[in-house]
């Protein structure tokens, strides 16, 4: 309002501009006020565009990042999915026939077998044990041990993914992992924690979730600490018992948290790498080969980059329609207070 105020005088005090050179005193007035309005009015004009400049400014990063880090690469991979090329030779077109040898491929099917039961026990591990850990911490009394409890779940979390997998790799050697050594002085048998098809899976999985759990964790602090502490009083006054508290308002209330670590959980578990490729590369066999590992294959090892391409796609499409339908259940279940 003070704007469009501003702009109709400026634009009245151009008409009265012209009468600088009249001798009237209230003609002389009426012209100065004029240029004083319209001198506010290019001030606000050049204030709105310096504004306008800084901010595009501070969002200029993320776009570029998304640009260069996400939209483009999209693009591209999908362009690349319908050539065959290997790098040294000029692109040949092929078409769809890509992804009628993805369909093919048992090597494939395999490897998305293994992703997506990797997807569901990690996810699983993460955002249920997380949830209830988080609700645990969030019960303790003393505030210096909650402090150092959401510390030593976190730090895991930090600490590079290779660097973990050197680590579980060391201890869990079957002849002279430190594991295996106090189990055999339990009188318990050695196991064959990685070189196990059973075993080198569930490994993995565990490695995974002692890596993740303090980042849900945390997140669902964060939730819990945004709950009422006047719903939980009311509900005591109405003689309301723990398991009742937990159920009618804790978690329902959690749903929020819920909802976004399960989204955030079955993305990052779909395109996990490192550790399977430090501490299995893929074996025993293809028991722990996943779909980004056969991608890498392809890609950097046979230089086979649009059959590459065309499982990138897959792998994006998959996660696209995962995320899509989470977000569509969502509504059914999801609480927002």
């Amino acid at each position: 309002m003070q704007y469009s105020a501003v702009r109709r005088i400026a634009q009245t005090g151009e008409r009265f501009s012209t009468l600088t050179s009249v001798r009237s005193p209230k003609a002389q007035e009426a012209a100065i006020l004029a240029r004083q309005a319209t001198a506010s009015w290019n001030w606000v004009n050049s204030l709105r565009a310096r504004e306008a400049i800084a901010g595009y400014f501070f969002i200029l990063p993320t776009l570029l990042s998304f640009l260069v880090f996400f939209l483009i690469p999209t693009i591209s991979g999908l362009g690349m999915s319908l050539f065959d090329w290997d790098f040294f030779s000029d692109p040949d077109y092929v078409g769809l026939d890509n992804f009628i040898e993805l369909s093919q491929d048992k090597l494939f099917l395999t490897t998305l077998k293994n992703t997506a039961l990797f997807a569901l026990f990690a996810t699983a591990g993460n955002v249920g044990l997380g949830m209830f850990i988080a609700i645990g911490i969030n019960s303790i009394k003393w505030s210096w041990l909650r402090a150092y409890l959401r510390t030593a779940y976190f730090i895991p979390f930090v600490i590079s993914t290779v660097v973990v997998a050197l680590m579980f790799g060391f201890l869990l050697q079957e002849s002279t992992g430190v594991v295996n050594y106090y189990l055999s002085r339990l009188g318990i048998q050695r196991i064959p924690w990685l070189s196990s098809s059973t075993w080198a899976f569930r490994s993995i999985v565990l490695i995974d979730v002692w890596k993740h759990i303090g980042f849900f964790t945390l997140i669902f602090l964060a939730g819990l600490q945004a709950i009422p502490s006047e719903l939980y009083e009311a509900a005591l006054v109405d003689g309301a018992g723990r398991r009742v508290r937990l159920t009618r308002i804790t978690i329902p209330l959690l749903t929020p948290s819920l909802f976004f670590s399960l989204i955030i959980a079955l993305i990052g578990a779909f395109q996990v790498f490192e550790s399977m490729y430090v501490l299995t590369n893929g074996g025993p066999g293809d028991a722990t080969r996943t779909v980004v590992m056969y991608l890498y294959r392809e890609a950097f090892g046979s230089f086979n980059m649009g059959y590459a391409a065309s499982m990138a796609v897959v792998l994006f499409f998959i996660i696209l329609a995962l995320t899509i339908t989470q977000v569509r259940l969502g509504d059914r279940w999801v609480f927002y207070r």
